[in-house]
């Protein structure tokens, strides 16, 4: 409106100004008549000039009152939705909390592949395990597992009998070698790991064995897990003190040299008064009365050397002790050429529970570096009972230990060494099988869903790898089976994340990724390559 006025007021100036222009006029003197009608045209003209301006000015007053009039409105009507907002909010974070104080942890359900595919490919967000479509079908699957994995990996099932049977055998001649010692005793051996739980794919594999030590007469170890003094990085590790029956200051004085080894320190120690034998004892297992793993496995594999050189005559094969970090290697070396190789771990059992404390067992870990007096908390013995029950409630032609050995396969298939290490390890897989076998239900484990199991399993990874947490599958879980014996603490124990390193680590989270996206992209062609080298040989 005010452009349309200033537009009428030009135009009559300009007509105004081109009727009396000077050169339309003429030189004669004008007269009164004229001059009294321009006096006329002036005066209404500045009267509609006034005319108009009053009228401007009321329009304008009653848009601004109109417009103050929807603000106030508008702001009225704002801060109350602010407000309803704000409290529907806080009640939300409320009833969360309350629900997540009452209720106990329950692992995330993770939805199977039949039950997704009615879903929009783009209602799922675009992460690193949004799309997994480079997945050969069953019959490829079924192809690449009877020939790569089936067919290469012919241990015998008598092998498992054979190592448990000798590794016992080992322990009594050692349990003769220390009848001396009424305080230390080692318990029969458990066969742990992937050749006892039935899923290892490869043609020579390691036989994992745990040896449960405690001691007795007044002597005893006491585990201490999940306390105040751990610090959050180290709580799947956990410390041992031995506990003797007299508060002797550490220290050996039983005059025995350093030429003449530990065990005999032992045995002369049994001469002496309690206090001794607790001095020598601690000396050689403990630093400052806590269980050094070092010095542990130092002691046990020399007591494993001595009482082969005892029991040797016995058997048409070599042994070979090999230094490994954290247990006592063991090689027996057939005359036909063929070697079985054993891990043989000393253990602290925790209370009367399958869970076990182990000086360095690589699955339990994602590569931390502590102090000797720290033990890995060990669920091997729970996770191998859990997975024999799962055995027993699947079908019996389950695919879920195939899925396992496929992806373990394809992992270790992409290294360019044997020894080069890789991040997502055995146990990683491992893990996320065990959580999804209480996910979904058992016949959909099926040997004929092995494409989708195996496609929920690379799912779940991604989704785990994408929020860089991985949850142990036995520690601060209660919803597993109640036939496997826990410590109730570990029970209520705050969740260990495998992948908490990823936080911190960048350079082995790319690694993760790196290694994940690399299945994805080379699965299918890995396998029929993988079909085709062993048809060929």
């Amino acid at each position: 409106m005010p452009t349309v006025l200033k537009l009428f007021n030009m135009c009559v100036m300009m007509v105004t100004a081109c009727l009396y222009h000077p050169r339309l006029l003429s030189d004669e003197v004008e007269s009164e008549e004229v001059q009294n009608r321009i006096k006329e045209h002036e005066y209404r003209y500045k009267l509609e000039i006034e005319r108009l301006q009053r009228e401007m000015e009321e329009k304008s007053n009653r848009d601004r009152n109109i417009r103050n009039t929807f603000a106030k409105k508008e702001d009225s009507v704002t801060w109350n939705w602010n407000t309803h907002i704000i409290l529907l909010l806080l009640t939300i974070q409320f009833l969360g909390f309350w629900i997540g104080d009452i209720l106990p942890h329950i692992p995330q359900d993770y939805n199977s592949e039949e039950e997704e595919e009615e879903e929009q490919e783009n209602e799922f967000p675009r992460r690193i395990y949004s799309t997994i479509l480079n997945i050969p079908d069953q019959s490829v699957l079924d192809q690449f597992y009877n020939i790569c994995i089936q067919n290469v990996n012919q241990e015998p099932n008598q092998t498992c009998e054979f190592v448990e049977s000798f590794v016992d055998n080992l322990l009594e001649a050692s349990r003769n070698l220390c009848q001396w010692n009424s305080e230390l005793i080692l318990e029969d051996c458990v066969g742990i790991g992937s050749q006892f739980e039935k899923w290892g794919c490869k043609s020579s594999s390691i036989y994992d064995i745990l040896v449960p030590i405690f001691l007795q007469d007044g002597y005893c170890f006491k585990p201490e897990i999940c306390s105040d003094d751990i610090p959050p990085e180290k709580q799947s590790y956990g410390r041992i003190l031995m506990v003797t029956p007299l508060n002797a200051d550490l220290g050996c004085q039983c005059k025995t040299t350093e030429l003449e080894g530990d065990i005999l320190c032992l045995i002369h120690s049994k001469r002496y008064e309690p206090d001794v034998r607790a001095n020598c004892l601690a000396s050689i297992m403990c630093s400052d009365w806590y269980l050094d793993y070092k010095k542990v496995v130092k002691w046990f594999r020399d007591l494993l050397a001595k009482s082969w050189n005892n029991i040797c005559h016995k058997y048409d094969f070599e042994l070979t002790f090999c230094n490994i970090t954290g247990c006592c290697g063991l090689k027996v070396h057939y005359q036909s050429g063929r070697t079985i190789c054993m891990k043989v771990f000393p253990a602290v059992r925790l209370k009367n529970s399958d869970v076990h404390l182990v000086p360095s067992f690589v699955d339990c870990s994602m590569n931390s570096t502590v102090s000797t007096t720290y033990w890995n908390i060990s669920c091997a013995v729970c996770e191998h009972r859990f997975l024999q029950i799962m055995a027993k409630n699947t079908p019996k032609s389950s695919c879920h230990l195939k899925c396992l050995q496929i992806l373990i396969f394809l992992t270790e298939k992409q290294c360019s060494s044997p020894d080069q290490q890789y991040v997502l390890g055995s146990y990683v897989f491992k893990t996320v099988l065990m959580h999804l076998l209480l996910s979904q239900p058992f016949s959909n484990w099926h040997e004929s869903h092995l494409e989708h199991r195996l496609r929920d399993m690379l799912k779940y990874l991604g989704k785990c790898l994408d929020e860089k947490r991985l949850q142990r599958f036995m520690i601060g879980n209660q919803s597993f089976l109640k036939q496997i014996e826990i410590p109730e603490i570990l029970l209520k124990a705050e969740p260990i994340n495998l992948f908490r390193s990823f936080v911190i680590e960048r350079d082995s989270y790319s690694q993760a990724l790196m290694e994940y996206q690399k299945i994805l992209k080379d699965m299918c062609p890995l396998m029929m390559e993988c079909i085709k080298n062993y048809t060929a040989s």
